[in-house]
């Protein structure tokens, strides 16, 4: 009966053991992927959002031509689930209508700086702050929330992009397109945001 009873107790000993085992992994694994969570949705700028650095850009392009018009605003993150300081470089296209022709204008920090100009054989969609509501932070939130949280999460190493520009889907006015790209796969996850009225654009 004894022989019984101490069976008894080793096999209930090995299961809590076990169990916390389980317990033990599953929170060791929460704290390895909650570092990545929180500064990543602090991300698309930052403090230093892309309309919050609109204004650096504008005035370098208005030094270029006077009449230049915001064509497209756009990203690029490698590895997003890795950053920590928050921080994007903004590039900004402008189109001069009397001209005919287009500039790049990147902004690092607040800093900005003419990078390139170039001929434009056809007119450009352009679009106005007026329409322009939908900040940076807002669509990564957008995207973040769909799913995008999710694969960064698993995949850390994910790269991201952000590009603002006029779309069809959305009747003409800006759209935001956050996708996110595993390198190296075809594994890919994208999220459009009208930048005018904050609503998801469905494909």
């Amino acid at each position: 009966m004894a022989e019984r009873s101490g069976v008894r107790w080793l096999f209930i000993l090995g299961l809590g053991l076990l169990l916390l085992a389980v317990v033990g992994a599953l929170v060791y694994g929460r704290l390895a992927v909650e570092p990545n969570s929180t500064p990543v949705i602090e991300l698309g700028g930052g403090s230093l959002t892309a309309r919050k650095v609109y204004g650096s850009a504008v005035e370098v392009a208005t030094q270029w031509q006077e009449d230049a018009r915001l064509t497209a605003v756009s990203c690029n993150c490698p590895a997003v689930g890795q950053q920590r300081d928050g921080a994007f470089d903004w590039v900004f296209q402008f189109f001069s209508p009397s001209v005919r022709r287009l500039a790049l204008v990147a902004v690092t920090g607040e800093e900005a700086r003419m990078v390139r100009e170039s001929g434009a054989p056809y007119e450009v969609p352009t679009f106005s702050t007026d329409d322009w509501r939908v900040d940076s932070d807002q669509a990564l939130r957008a995207w973040w929330g769909r799913g995008g949280g999710s694969m960064v999460e698993r995949r850390p190493d994910t790269d991201l992009a952000m590009q603002l520009r006029v779309s069809d889907e959305t009747g003409g006015s800006p759209a935001w397109t956050v996708v996110g790209l595993i390198a190296g796969t075809d594994t890919a996850f994208t999220v459009v945001v009208d930048a005018t009225s904050g609503e998801l654009v469905e494909p």
